[in-house]
């Protein structure tokens, strides 16, 4: 089926595109089906219509922002390490940094223990209380803020491209405050991934409507050559997100609550939703199954990053592409 949308591709200007995957929204209060469109000129994959529900609250839920505790904080804090290992491969501190999108800051914390000037920006005023001199977050819109020009070695966008209404408006901002030798760092789920193609509409990253835009390797790198940025590095595999899309997507397509063990690791509980058969059923898939599909997991993790098309992506960038 072909579309014609008001709202031009942010890569290509193209108004037209084709159905590509319809797929609800399994983490809020929202039960209806939300369609995603492919490009026809580039091939990036939208939210059609892009614009949010009219109770934009209902997708963000109070818990979206819980800080983790006992196993969660410790996978947590092995990750960070994982983001702070990238940014450093290409830039070593003392340095300035902004993470955008920073949740309740702890890539903040961790940066700064290491030597870097770290601040961060969340939409959120829920995130107030996790803001100290220290760790500085700013509960505002990027575009609002008005930095200074040149003012940060390093940007980051973990998880966070995919949410923005205006992604190219974003990054010419993001060209703007970096420094000439700074660096981009983006982490996007690959709608082109190996996991993708298997979990379809219940892969735990699809993450409707919140996930507004849908890249590739190809789409994300155009996009990010046309504000200005030069492609240095495509990570394909990430010990934080991959093997998770993969262990979860699996429990998802065997019937059991969609994103059951997302909800209790993040949340520290899980709303019930459903029959209570199928709690019973999921909650013994989760304690028969998970040591033996985390293996698996793991594995095709490594498998999907060596053929390059890791679940997750993470693109370091230059400055130095088109505008």
């Amino acid at each position: 089926m072909k579309y014609t949308n008001d709202v031009l591709c942010p890569i290509c200007s193209q108004p037209d595109s084709s159905f590509f995957l319809s797929g609800r929204d399994y983490l809020s209060s929202y039960t209806r089906r939300f369609t995603l469109v492919k490009c026809a000129g580039c091939g990036l994959i939208r939210l059609d219509p892009q614009q949010e529900p009219e109770d934009g609250q209902a997708l963000y839920q109070p818990d979206y922002y819980r800080e983790m505790k006992g196993i969660s904080k410790i996978l947590e804090t092995l990750f960070l390490n994982e983001r702070k290992r990238i940014v450093e491969k290409f830039k070593k501190p003392p340095g300035a940094l902004l993470d955008l999108g920073c949740g309740t800051g702890g890539f903040l914390k961790v940066m700064a223990r290491g030597g870097w000037k770290a601040q961060g920006i969340e939409k959120s005023d829920k995130i107030k209380k996790y803001s100290t001199e220290e760790n500085k977050i700013y509960c505002a819109d990027l575009l609002d803020m008005k930095f200074d020009g040149g003012s940060f070695d390093v940007i980051t966008l973990w998880q966070v491209l995919e949410h923005l209404s205006d992604p190219k408006k974003y990054l010419a901002e993001i060209n703007r405050l970096l420094k000439e030798d700074g660096i981009l760092v983006v982490s996007v789920p690959n709608i082109g991934s190996m996991q993708a193609k298997f979990g379809a509409n219940k892969w735990f990253h699809l993450d409707v409507p919140r996930h507004i835009w849908h890249f590739t390797p190809e789409t994300v790198s155009e996009l990010l050559r046309r504000a200005g940025f030069r492609v240095k590095e495509i990570k394909h595999f990430s010990l934080e997100y991959n093997s998770f899309g993969w262990w979860q997507s699996i429990f998802n397509l065997l019937g059991c609550e969609i994103n059951f063990i997302y909800k209790y690791l993040k949340r520290g509980a899980v709303q019930k939703e459903y029959a209570t058969a199928k709690r019973i059923y999921t909650i013994l898939c989760a304690v028969l199954l998970s040591l033996l599909f985390l293996l698996f997991a793991f594995i095709l993790s490594f498998i999907e990053s060596a053929l390059l098309r890791g679940g997750v992506i993470t693109v370091v960038a230059e400055k130095g592409g088109d505008i």
